[in-house]
């Protein structure tokens, strides 16, 4: 009899499309991802053949908690496998209360909460849960699906005895929990006591994972950037920041890198297979080893795969114009850079190791070589003031990014900057549902600025960004006018939230 396990990315909340991946877990504007790692849980078990495997995007197609619960009862799942965001707690969880009721043992994932036992505690104590995964779930997934089957087998043999749903039974049999006791690296709960097994070894060799599950999306057109167009897919080619920002939920963590070979495979068989146009290195990091970055570059040129529109995120000490030059021939577009800040000392403060000339220089490369800049700025962080904001707003006019993101500083509970905020009162609520970084209201207050002060300097920011005409007139394309027509809605768009006093990204 085969294990039928259900994956699910949960619904879009508010409007929002959300991202549940293991380096970003909130929600988003602008922007929809695919589940790149259900995709890639979905895939490790498809090599199992005693298991059936379905996998609901509900928050790429913009599906319903109805409609989730509809599919949710008519497979009938064993398991449902779910990951949920940070701030997106309640609701994605939700799907899972969906799943308990219709029969089906209940697994979550969540980088961040894995951090923060109190908070994967309290979830589980809930019973919507049955066991939260506490590592990447590649390195788990397996033992544990072997565990629940194990279980099955019990409930078939013996469902004579019990006339009871199989989430049910488990509840009550003892083998159940002993065969999660050997799966390493989970939290679970059984007769109300929370237990925690051995902790589980990372993935070191990535070449080993087999490619992400796509073939089980409807198609890859849902999923986008605000520059990049579908079909489009992630990719990526590291796991791991060794860096120590303060800010950070994903980083001092150990690099761990593809090789050049597989990556390469990968993006071919998503050309050819799924005909992408686009797609995002979805690397925390990429060009932390710059002669890899390279590498890869001149293989996507030789390959031809220097068609495809791509995109990435990096530091800005971590780039020379040589390497951008060969990424923009390799077909990078975009790339996305963390500024920050405009003030030294709070760069000191936060422990990001980037100096401003660092900055400046890449900008002018950038420019220089006609590659989109995206800055990615923090309003908030530990020792602002109205002054330091304004010393951002300057440097951010300086440098002049073809698009800047201000968000408000947002400490999650497994970073080191929250210490600094709960220990200083500076912590408004720990209300996890408000902890998006993009909302309008910043969750903070520093010593010198209160909340509401931070809203208005935010806005200011943005409108003396957004609003420059010189600004305005660089984003027009001569004889590009399907360029020029959605951009102006963009920015339009931009232009209004900020003047509503609504999210903004």
């Amino acid at each position: 009899m085969k294990l039928k396990i259900l994956l699910v990315n949960p619904p879009r909340v508010g409007g929002y499309s959300v991202v549940r991946e293991e380096r970003f877990e909130h929600k988003d504007i602008g922007s929809v991802y695919p589940p790149l790692s259900l995709l890639y849980t979905a895939a490790v078990l498809e090599k199992n053949p005693d298991y059936e495997i379905k996998l609901i995007d509900a928050n790429g197609f913009d599906y319903s908690p109805a409609y989730v619960r509809d599919r949710i009862v008519g497979f009938a799942p064993d398991v449902v496998i779910s990951r949920c965001g940070f701030d997106t707690q309640k609701q994605d969880i939700a799907v899972l209360s969906m799943a308990k009721d219709a029969g089906a043992i209940t697994v979550l994932r969540n980088k961040i909460i894995s951090d923060v036992p109190e908070i994967r505690d309290d979830i589980l104590k809930n019973e919507d849960v049955d066991v939260f995964i506490n590592y990447e779930p590649e390195a788990v997934i397996e033992k544990l699906m072997e565990a629940i089957q194990k279980s099955k087998e019990d409930f078939s043999a013996r469902q004579n005895v019990f006339s009871v749903l199989f989430n049910e039974y488990c509840k009550k049999d003892d083998n159940f929990r002993n065969y999660l006791n050997e799966v390493p690296g989970i939290s679970y709960r059984f007769n109300g006591e929370i237990t925690t097994t051995r902790p589980a070894h990372e993935i070191d060799n990535l070449d080993k994972l087999p490619y992400p599950a796509y073939h089980l999306l409807p198609s890859l057109k849902p999923y986008h950037t605000g520059v990049m167009q579908p079909p489009f897919a992630l990719v990526a080619t590291t796991r791991g920041c060794p860096f120590t920002c303060t800010f950070c939920a994903y980083g001092r963590s150990k690099c761990r890198e593809r090789s050049v070979e597989n990556v390469i495979a990968e993006i071919k068989w998503l050309r050819e297979k799924f005909k992408i146009k686009s797609f995002l290195f979805f690397d925390d990091t990429i060009s932390i080893r710059q002669e890899r970055v390279k590498e890869l570059c001149m293989r996507m040129i030789q390959e031809g795969l220097d068609k495809l529109n791509w995109t990435c995120c990096t530091r800005a000490n971590l780039v020379t114009f040589e390497l951008l030059h060969i990424m923009k021939k390799a077909g990078m577009k975009e790339i996305a850079i963390g500024i920050e800040t405009g003030s030294e000392t709070i760069l000191r403060n936060i422990k990001k190791g980037v100096p401003l000339d660092s900055i400046r220089q890449t900008a002018e490369w950038c420019r220089k070589l006609k590659i989109m800049f995206y800055g990615l700025a923090i309003i908030g962080l530990p020792g602002e003031t109205k002054e330091t904001i304004e010393e951002t707003v300057r440097f951010i006019k300086e440098i002049d990014p073809f698009y800047t993101q201000f968000c408000f500083s947002t400490p999650f509970p497994n970073t080191e900057m929250y210490g600094y905020y709960e220990k200083n009162g500076f912590l408004l609520t720990k209300d996890w549902s408000k902890y998006f970084p993009l909302s309008e209201e910043p969750v903070i207050r520093t010593e010198k600025l209160s909340a509401e002060e931070l809203k208005k300097l935010r806005q200011k920011a943005y409108e003396k960004i957004l609003l420059r005409p010189s600004y305005l007139l660089r984003q027009v394309r001569p004889f590009d006018w399907a360029w020029n027509i959605k951009g102006f809605i963009k920015i339009m768009g931009r232009i209004w939230r900020v003047i509503t006093g609504k999210a903004v990204r």
